[in-house]
C-alpha cells in the first residue's frame, strides 16, 4: 500500500514498487513498497526488529545493492530524477544519511574536521552553524572522534547529516544513544530542517520521543509498508520483589577517566543480590566507562571495586561481542545441552535465525543475541549498557520481563541507560553528573 505524506507540495523523495531480496532468502524482505515524502515532511517508519527498516533506507541510499548484495527492483527518484544508476558516493551529493551505527560514518580525526567536511560537501552555511549549536558541539570541535562517547558520536553524525538540508535526509534509529537533551535538540532541528524544505525518512523504535517533529507514521510488516498510528510510550511494570541483603558488587572512592579526562570521582555504590539499579546521565558523562571499570575490564584511577561471583557486561556496541559463525554458536556454552541452547534462542525470539551469521542480523537481533549469550553464562551480576537500542516496543518489554524474572531469583542487574521510561523497572536509580554518582531520591 502506498505511503504518502499529506503535504500539498510535490514530493521530493519517491519510492515506487520497491522490492529487495537478499541472496538465498525465501521471500523478499521488502516488497511492493511505495513512499512519497514531500518537501517539508517527515515520515517515521516502525517495525519489529529484523523487519527491514534499515534495508529500506539502505536501498534508498544505494548501500543495497552496491555494498550489500541483494536483488533490488523498483524505482527511486529524488526531485523527480531517477537515482537507481548512482552509487552511494554519487547519491551522497543529493541526499544525506545517518545510519544506525554512527561510528561507521565518521572518518576524520576531529569533530571540527567532520563538520568542515560536511560544510564543503553540502556547501552549507548558517544551517551548519545551527546544527553545531543545537547539538552543543562547540566544546567538542577539537576533540578526536575516537575519544567521544557513543552519544557524542551520534550527535556528530546527526549534525553532519542534517547539514545536508534541504536535501532529503535518511535517519536510522537516530535517538539510540542520545540523552534527553540530545533528543530535544534533534526534535528542534528536524522541525527547522522541515521548514527549510527537507523531506525526511526516519526509522525509530522509540518513536514517541519525536512528538510532532514527525508528520506521519508507517509500519513494515511482512515486507509491506502500511500507515499506522504514532507509537505510544510503553507501560513498564515495577519489580515485585525486594533485593536481598548480600552485596554482590561494591565500589568505594572509585574514579574513572577516558584518556586525560576525569569523568567520575569518589563513586560509592553497593548492588545487592536480586537488585535492579539504573544509572543515567548526559552523553559523555562517563556511564559506559564506569560500567567497564565495575565489570573489571578497566582499572579505576583510584579506589576499590569488589565483586562476588561472576560479572557479565553487555556493551552498547553489540557487534563487538559476537564471535561465532552462527547464531546457535554464540550460545554454545561448554557444558550446556542442545535443548538449553534452543530454549534460550526461543526465549529471545531468535530460534528461526539459528543458522544465520551474527553479522547478518539487524541491530535489534544482535542486541537480543548478546543478551541471550550472556544469559547462558548465568552471571551473578549483569551490567547492561543501553539495552533498549534497536529493540522494538515488544522486545523491550520482553527483555525487561526477563530481567524481572532473573532478578527475582537473585541475579543483580545494573542497567546503564538514558531512557527515562526504564526507571520504572528499577529498585533504585542513580545519576552520573558533574563527576559524581548520586542516588535519585536519597
Amino acid at each position: 500500500m502506498p505511503i504518502h505524506s499529506d503535504h500539498p507540495r510535490r514530493s521530493t523523495l519517491e519510492v515506487a514498487g520497491l522490492e529487495v531480496r537478499y541472496p538465498r532468502a525465501a521471500t523478499p524482505i521488502i516488497r511492493n513498497t511505495d513512499i512519497a515524502i514531500a518537501s517539508g515532511d517527515a515520515i517515521g517508519i516502525l517495525g519489529r526488529s529484523g523487519s527491514g527498516k534499515t534495508t529500506l533506507l539502505h536501498a534508498v541510499a544505494g548501500l543495497v545493492p552496491w555494498l550489500t548484495p541483494a536483488s533490488v527492483a523498483g524505482r527511486i527518484t529524488i526531485g523527480g530524477d531517477s537515482v537507481e544508476d548512482l552509487d552511494p558516493g554519487q547519491r551522497a551529493h543529493i541526499l544525506a544519511t545517518c545510519l544506525d551505527r554512527p561510528e561507521t560514518q565518521l572518518f576524520l580525526a576531529t569533530v571540527g574536521q567532520e563538520i568542515e567536511a560536511a560544510r564543503r560537501l553540502y556547501r552549507g552555511g548558517r544551517f551548519v552553524d545551527a546544527v553545531v549549536d543545537g547539538f552543543a558541539l562547540g566544546p567538542l570541535l577539537q576533540r578526536r572522534v575516537t575519544e567521544l562517547s557513543s552519544g557524542e558520536r551520534q550527535r556528530v553524525a546527526l549534525a553532519v547529516a542534517l547539514a545536508g538540508c534541504p536535501r532529503p535526509i535518511l535517519l536510522d534509529e537516530p535517538t539510540a544513544h542520545l540523552d534527553s537533551d540530545g533528543v530535544a535538540a534533534l526534535v528542534d532541528l528536524l522541525g527547522r530542517a522541515r521548514s527549510r524544505g527537507a523531506a525526511i525518512a526516519v526509522t525509530e523504535q522509540a518513536g514517541w520521543r519525536f512528538g510532532d517533529a514527525v508528520t506521519g507514521w508507517a509500519e513494515i510488516d511482512g515486507g509491506c509498508l502500511n500507515p499506522t498510528a504514532a507509537p505510544r510510550v510503553p507501560v513498564i511494570p515495577a519489580p515485585l520483589h525486594q533485593p536481598g541483603a548480600e552485596v554482590v558488587l561494591s565500589c568505594r572512592g572509585v574514579s574513572v577517566s577516558r584518556g586525560d579526562r576525569r569523568l567520575a570521582e569518589d563513586v560509592d555504590i553497593d548492588l545487592h543480590e536480586g537488585e535492579v539499579a539504573l544509572v543515567s546521565g548526559l552523553n559523555g558523562s562517563g556511564k559506559s566507562t564506569l560500567a567497564r571499570v565495575l565489570a573489571g575490564l578497566a582499572a579505576p584511577g583510584r579506589g576499590e571495586v569488589r565483586r562476588r561471583g561472576r560479572v557479565a557486561l553487555m556493551f552498547p556496541e553489540s557487534d563487538l561481542q559476537l564471535f561465532a559463525s552462527t547464531v546457535i554458536g554464540e550460545v554454545a556454552v561448554p557444558g550446556t545441552r542442545q535443548e538449553e541452547r534452543a530454549r534460550v534462542l526461543r526465549r529471545h525470539r531468535l530460534e528461526h535465525l539459528a543458522a544465520r551469521a551474527p553479522w547478518s542480523l539487524s541491530r535489534g537481533e544482535q542486541q537480543r543475541l548478546v543478551h541471550a549469550a550472556l544469559d547462558m553464562l548465568q552471571p551473578d551480576v549483569m551490567i547492561v549498557d543501553e539495552p533498549a537500542q534497536g529493540l522494538d516496543r515488544d522486545d523491550l518489554l520482553d527483555l525487561l520481563e526477563l530481567i524481572r524474572r532473573r532478578s527475582a531469583k537473585g541475579r543483580a542487574y545494573l542497567v546503564i541507560s538514558h531512557r527515562p521510561e526504564l526507571a520504572a523497572a528499577a529498585h533504585r536509580r542513580f545519576v552520573l553528573r558533574e563527576r559524581r554518582l548520586d542516588e535519585v531520591g536519597s
